[in-house]
């Protein structure tokens, strides 16, 4: 099972690294920003195919920390 306050707090690392918005994170995977907004505030969690575009498009973010 996936700790979603973990995976949060690694979501805003990948967001901060690469100096995007929540928005424009959104955007470059390819998701609504209010998805992105409900996966930050704890309200949803992350879904596989959510944490899929987030692989495909940051290849360099290894699966095991995202989710571990």
């Amino acid at each position: 099972m996936i700790n979603s306050k973990d995976f949060t707090k690694r979501l805003q690392k990948i967001i901060h690294f690469y100096g995007l918005s929540a928005s424009s994170f959104a955007d470059k995977i390819g998701v609504q920003r209010s998805s992105i907004s409900h996966i930050l505030s704890g309200r949803n969690k992350p879904s596989l195919d959510f944490v899929m575009k987030v692989l495909s498009s940051f290849p360099e973010v290894d699966l095991y920390w995202l989710l571990n």
